[in-house]
């Protein structure tokens, strides 16, 4: 199984270029599985933290912008079938519903039916554990792919961190750190390992200066015997955002 993992796109605060690289790298992969959400909505106006008055963006117009761009990654995956994760993020909606509890009962304002998932062809399941932002889309037995919990401070200490709540009983990929990183452990059935997957948004916060995140897209390949993942991170040269990918250079100015 091919897989490709955009994740923490955090609309509308994407990076348009880094998207585009992104899309062209996956429409060139032509994966089966496209990996959905994982911080694709930001729902800013509705998160606990102190906002920015200057943003005037609403939830309505984050919510039609991630529309549109889960057509574009559809057209740009044709092949793929599309599952949805849920990040803390996307979770903004459960908890301010919770607190809104008049309102926590409306099936138009369930995260499924708010984000139109089924008529953008996206597949949602529901279990216990998407309370906690912890959806989980296992491979073959041997990967899992989930948006992520811990946070750690440098590059593929997440990942480390996330092989160990798994007791290195499975290979891992997931997001949330903005960080791309690898890390390999040799258990007693051979070796796992464990994947950050970078980020799709802008990386100029407003509430951290200079942070130590890093643009790209991860990649994998999936069989009962094997994992071949491929991380694919994204660089500035003169103003240009760049990607190798496979022995070919694709570029956005």
């Amino acid at each position: 199984m091919k897989i490709a993992f955009p994740t923490d796109m955090h609309v509308p605060f994407q990076d348009d270029a880094a998207v585009d690289l992104a899309m062209r790298i996956v429409s060139d992969f032509n994966p089966d599985l496209l990996v959905c959400g994982s911080d694709g909505v930001d729902f800013y106006a509705i998160s606990k933290f102190d906002k920015n008055p200057d943003r005037k963006c609403g939830v309505q117009e984050e919510i039609d912008k991630w529309k549109e761009l889960q057509k574009a990654w559809r057209d740009a995956a044709p092949n793929a079938r599309r599952r949805f994760l849920v990040g803390n993020h996307e979770d903004r909606l459960r908890k301010y519903l919770w607190n809104h509890q008049e309102l926590a009962d409306l099936e138009a304002l369930k995260l499924p039916n708010i984000l139109g998932l089924e008529s953008l062809g996206i597949e949602w399941e529901w279990r216990k554990a998407e309370i906690d932002a912890c959806q989980e889309i296992v491979v073959e037995d041997n990967l899992v792919i989930k948006h992520g919990q811990v946070i750690r401070k440098y590059s593929a200490y997440t990942a480390k961190a996330e092989l160990e709540n798994e007791r290195y009983a499975i290979s891992t990929l997931t997001g949330h750190s903005h960080r791309g990183g690898t890390t390999y452990a040799a258990v007693r059935g051979g070796m796992v390992q464990a994947h950050e997957g970078f980020c799709l948004c802008k990386l100029d916060p407003e509430y951290v200066r200079r942070p130590d995140w890093q643009q790209g897209i991860v990649l994998a390949e999936v069989s009962r015997d094997t994992i071949a993942v491929e991380p694919v991170p994204f660089q500035t040269f003169s103003h240009r955002k760049v990607a190798f990918w496979r022995g070919k250079e694709y570029s956005h100015e």
